[in-house]
């Protein structure tokens, strides 16, 4: 199960970049792109260029998200699923805009879709790369499945029963127990530092308590750490060296780089 708050965001979120795309969209009404600047009055090409940029907003502001899970949930690479969710986004918005664009100049129903979906995969793909920007923690897979029924608190409350993990999901922490898990807001680092059992932080949105590992997965260079209940976590590159240590991981084979 994906968590609502984690795949559509917080309304702080949708706020910032509903701002940001209308600053975009004055922007490129301004200046025209595409030929635009010829299609008519300043007010017109605004319009235009504004609504379709909330029209990415809408499109590329779930479809980024959800492909990422998508990807997180089969292991595929975060930057491969970004690209995706660039494709398809730009079909999508290239069948609403191009529409839009032919009721405010019909002179331009003589493009082919083609030429549409090349100008919104031109915009589409800064577009995906800076929301990626703007939200660095969804490549830290806090999009992915969480088990069990969901409540959200209001601050860190002490935690009863065994923690089989802690994980980042925009402003709050996620708490997986055996029996499910639950959201609570608060710095991830206060929240680390009242958890009772022995544990590690294996990556910049992850906390993974020992006792609750079953084994380690291994694709490429990308390594995870299985736990109960079904649950996987990333394990950073950064946090490597420090779980071999701490003998998460087996020695490192003499002569692997």
């Amino acid at each position: 199960m994906t968590s609502k708050a984690a795949l559509f965001g917080a309304p702080r979120d949708w706020a910032v970049d509903i701002a940001v795309a209308t600053a975009v969209g004055a922007f490129l009404g301004v200046v025209g792109p595409y030929g635009s600047f010829f299609n008519g009055p300043l007010i017109v090409r605004l319009a235009y260029w504004i609504t379709a940029m909330w029209i990415g907003v809408a499109v590329f502001g779930v479809g980024v998200r959800l492909a990422l899970a998508i990807g997180w949930r089969f292991g595929l690479p975060a930057w491969f699923m970004a690209a995706v969710a660039a494709l398809v986004g730009a079909a999508v918005q290239t069948l609403i805009v191009s529409r839009i664009a032919v009721w405010l100049w019909p002179q331009l129903s003589d493009f082919t879709p083609m030429v549409w979906f090349g100008q919104c995969l031109a915009i589409s793909i800064p577009l995906v790369g800076g929301y990626i920007l703007l939200r660095p923690r969804l490549l830290g897979s806090e999009v992915g499945p969480a088990p069990g029924p969901v409540a959200v608190e209001e601050a860190p409350a002490p935690v009863v029963g065994p923690v089989l993990c802690l994980r980042m999901e925009d402003h709050y922490v996620r708490i997986c127990t055996p029996g499910g898990s639950r959201l609570v807001t608060g710095p991830f680092e206060r929240v680390i530092a009242g958890m009772a059992e022995e544990g590690m932080r294996v990556h910049r949105s992850w906390w993974v308590a020992r006792a609750a590992v079953t084994g380690v997965v291994a694709d490429g260079r990308n390594l995870r750490l299985t736990l109960k209940g079904g649950l996987t976590a990333p394990v950073s590159r950064a946090s490597v060296a420090r779980l071999r240590e701490a003998g998460w991981l087996a020695p490192e084979p003499v002569g692997e780089k």
